[in-house]
């Protein structure tokens, strides 16, 4: 009972700080339009959330464990997102975002741990690649017009915002563990 009490503050606090990052960020820019679920600046808070979420299920559990909460949250948010977007935008957003941040994850424990809290700046270019990446591919497959540049500029800004708030309130939550264990 002990272990799985720790484990669970453990997983909340890291969540909640990563989540809480990217919030944050999504307020500074776009106010409290980001709890708007039918708004695309809802991202900020579903895939702060979803990606904390895998973060800290990495970050307790390990690599087994985050691949499939990774893809539970994927088909939950494919599910909630398909009642007011298109199926496609719906599917490719909801697993094309959260399954990567597996491969996030295992980089942040992992290989750039040495970087402590540089490494968030690398989770914040990896989520703008993946959104500009995301916005090619379902502007290929809907419209198969050309995009404006100032679309894929928008939402690189977005994904890089919503992953460095999640990597800097996840790296927050890691600290004031790590801290709270030497007591």
């Amino acid at each position: 009972m002990q272990s799985f009490i720790a484990h669970l503050w453990k997983f909340a606090l890291i969540t909640a700080a990563g989540a809480a990052g990217s919030i944050t960020f999504g307020l500074m820019l776009y106010g409290s339009e980001v709890f708007n679920y039918t708004g695309v600046t809802f991202a900020f808070v579903a895939f702060g959330l979803s990606g904390s979420f895998i973060f800290a299920f990495y970050h307790v559990y390990g690599f087994s464990n985050s691949v499939t909460a990774a893809m539970t949250v994927s088909v939950v948010q494919f599910i909630t997102a398909s009642a007011w977007m298109p199926m496609l935008n719906a599917g490719l957003w909801s697993f094309g975002v959260n399954l990567p941040v597996v491969w996030l994850a295992f980089l942040f424990e992992r290989k750039l741990a040495v970087f402590h809290w540089a490494k968030c700046f690398v989770v914040g270019i990896v989520y703008g690649a993946v959104f500009v990446l995301l916005t090619l591919i379902v502007g290929m497959l809907q419209t198969g017009t050309v995009i404006p540049p100032e679309v894929f500029r928008a939402n690189y800004i977005d994904g890089l915002l919503i992953g460095l708030g999640m990597g800097l309130g996840v790296q927050a939550g890691e600290a004031n563990i790590h801290s709270l264990e030497r007591k």
